[in-house]
């Protein structure tokens, strides 16, 4: 009889573990796949830095995920609305995006370049007032350029790349992005007429938005992310991703060691 009775109990317990992992929620992770090489579709598949990173955080926080594909401008709105949803795509770290989400700590520093025409002899961001300066909609580059050249000469396109084609196209006079992504598309493009320029724009660190109501989520995501630069793995990224070390890629991009605002 105690024998049943304790076979009885080791059933119930695994049940309820069994049911208990069953309720475990899965993660969605809202992105924007035309970011190249942070996230991008390869055949079938989305792919990229972020998408490397996430899976290593994803294991080691035990969770299960989903990836879903959206416009940019729509990720942080989604994470905003369901304490579930993750937003993962490039996103820069800002007091008015974290007005709506929570940020986690700052996994890679991806400056500010400005694209332009090799003979332009545009040098400095006082080279670019009244200028027409490209960038994606809802970035930070969308932000700097109204700095630079009010909001009435900033073109807003879905992508990055479609800016730098509408340059190439002399339809505008400049393309304000984030280091990492300009790099990988002039590599893409191989465009001896394009150059890029450091004008000493913002440092711009991204990190992942997280539902504010999630905040033991983001505890798990900042430990796998402490864990994952101690153990070098984002220096496998960097070496993957950038062709180098974490720390230089970060001081080539970076112009100030803060976050952007």
């Amino acid at each position: 009889m105690k024998k049943f009775v304790a076979l009885f109990a080791a059933l119930v317990l695994a049940l309820s573990m069994t049911a208990a992992l069953a309720e475990e929620p899965v993660i969605i992770v809202a992105t924007n796949p035309e970011y190249p090489p942070f996230e991008y579709v390869e055949g079938d598949a989305i792919v990229g830095y972020d998408i490397d990173l996430f899976a290593a955080i994803a294991e080691k926080a035990g969770i299960n995920y989903e990836i879903k594909s959206m416009d940019f401008d729509a990720v942080t709105s989604a994470v905003a609305a369901d304490e579930n949803t993750i937003g993962l795509s490039g996103i820069s770290i800002t007091e008015e995006r974290k007005l709506n989400v929570n940020f986690t700590d700052g996994y890679i520093n991806a400056g500010l370049i400005v694209i332009v025409k090799a003979d332009s002899g545009y040098t400095t961001t006082d080279d670019l007032k009244g200028k027409l300066i490209g960038v994606q909609l809802g970035t930070t580059s969308d932000f700097a350029a109204e700095e630079i050249t009010g909001p009435e000469n900033v073109m807003q396109y879905k992508t990055f790349l479609n800016a730098v084609m509408d340059l190439q196209g002399n339809k505008i006079d400049a393309v304000i992005i984030d280091k990492p992504v300009g790099q990988a598309i002039m590599a893409s493009l191989n465009d001896p007429e394009l150059i890029m320029v450091d004008m000493g724009l913002q440092a711009d660190w991204y990190g992942i938005e997280v539902n504010k109501n999630n905040v033991e989520l983001l505890d798990k995501f900042n430990v796998a992310l402490d864990e994952l630069e101690a153990e070098g793995f984002m220096d496998q990224l960097a070496l993957k991703y950038f062709g180098g070390g974490a720390e230089e890629a970060a001081d080539e991009a970076a112009v100030e060691e803060v976050p952007a605002e």
